[in-house]
């Protein structure tokens, strides 16, 4: 098991609104010694599933022997989870082992590991099978990736499974219920190390000419509301100027909302390539080349995408994410389209890096390119 300590919400925000981040994640492991005593915490977590998940984290081992972002990696254990409305129930194991280069401080994981918030409620929403790192000194991740599998605690437990086939309703269009689930079936999967990439997209809306709103906490598990930005002169731009800032108490996707204002941040934790169909799928929303939602083409109406104020031709699913990009996706008829943006003007949260062309978001040497 691993405990991790968050960083405080507010003075991350403050450390400029191009960061907000936040990594939801903790480890479960096996420890190289200590103690063979068993220990056991429990928490119920009343945000992520529409029923209460009580979760049990016992450890063998409460003795720790390395860290690495915050993580603490320690003993084997397992996880117990329960619906507190049916009393249904699951167990996640943990059996892989892990070491640490006592020089670098360089933690190697081998084995199939479950991910989850070691603070807060121990919530779980990833497994991994195999070797990988975090790399020191930034802890860049590495390996591990190709058996990364999305765990929706909340599905394990449900009453029933949760379909998360995209909605075909109008708009308005809320978050999803299962919202781990939404992000496994996209494709994506949370966060474990630090950001390898940290681009910025801007998507609007309109159906017949009106506007539809991006909420925010598409992509976060669990969202929180932690209100305004600190006062640090980026009061009136992107998410700030919305008030309202959400961050993950339960995992990050590496695409996600932070807030209504329609910003898209793009954060991975590996190499990879991210599209606006994922960015629907994790949302669960329909969107293909003729439909939004339940808005089909047809009848004089027609499904229009614009890409920094041009018409996009393709697919609008397999339009790649890149730094900057003005998306609108707009459904209706002919004096429809006459006002579609053609560049985001409510400012930009950071200049982006790691992206194609950018800097790279670590400091010369860091040698995270190679990492991954």
């Amino acid at each position: 098991m691993a405990r991790f300590n968050p960083p405080n919400r507010r003075s991350a925000l403050g450390a400029a609104a191009a960061s907000l981040l936040f990594l939801a994640a903790g480890f479960v492991g096996i420890g190289s010694g200590g103690s063979s005593s068993s220990r056991e915490l429990k928490s119920v977590d009343t945000g992520l599933c529409p029923f209460p998940l009580d979760v049990t984290v016992t450890s063998k081992n409460g003795q720790a022997g390395a860290t690495a972002l915050g993580f603490t990696f320690t003993g084997p254990s397992t996880i117990t989870l329960r619906n507190a409305s049916t009393g249904s129930t699951a167990v996640l194991d943990s059996s892989g082992s892990y070491s640490a280069n006592p020089v670098t401080g360089t933690v190697t994981f081998r084995g199939r590991h479950v991910w989850f918030w070691a603070a807060g409620n121990h919530v779980p929403f990833l497994t991994t099978d195999g070797a990988g790192s975090l790399k020191a000194p930034y802890f860049v991740l590495a390996g591990a990736t190709s058996h990364a599998r999305v765990v929706d605690p909340c599905a394990l437990v449900a009453p029933s499974p949760p379909s998360t086939r995209p909605l075909t309703t109008p708009a308005p269009w809320g978050l999803p219920v299962y919202a781990l689930s939404q992000i496994g079936y996209a494709g994506l999967t949370p966060l474990r190390g630090t950001l390898y990439r940290h681009d910025h997209v801007h998507l609007d809306l309109f159906v017949n000419g009106k506007k539809v709103t991006v909420p925010a906490g598409i992509g976060l598990a669990e969202p929180v509301d932690n209100g305004p930005c600190p006062n640090t002169g980026l009061g009136t731009q992107g998410d700030c100027a919305t008030r309202h800032i959400f961050t993950a108490q339960v995992a990050n996707s590496p695409i996600h909302t932070h807030s209504t204002s329609g910003i898209i941040h793009i954060e991975p934790d590996r190499p990879g390539v991210f599209t606006l169909g994922q960015f629907f799928d994790e949302w669960g929303v329909r969107l293909n080349s003729g439909c939004l939602g339940s808005y089909c083409a047809g009848g004089g109406k027609q499904l229009r995408v614009y890409v920094n104020g041009k018409r996009s031709s393709g697919n609008p699913r397999s339009i790649v994410l890149t730094n900057h990009q003005e998306i609108a996706v707009a459904f209706g008829g002919p004096g429809d389209f006459g006002s579609v943006p053609t560049s985001y003007t409510g400012g930009w949260p950071g200049l982006g890096c790691g992206g194609a062309g950018e800097a790279s978001c670590f400091p010369p040497g860091a040698d995270a390119k190679r990492a991954g």
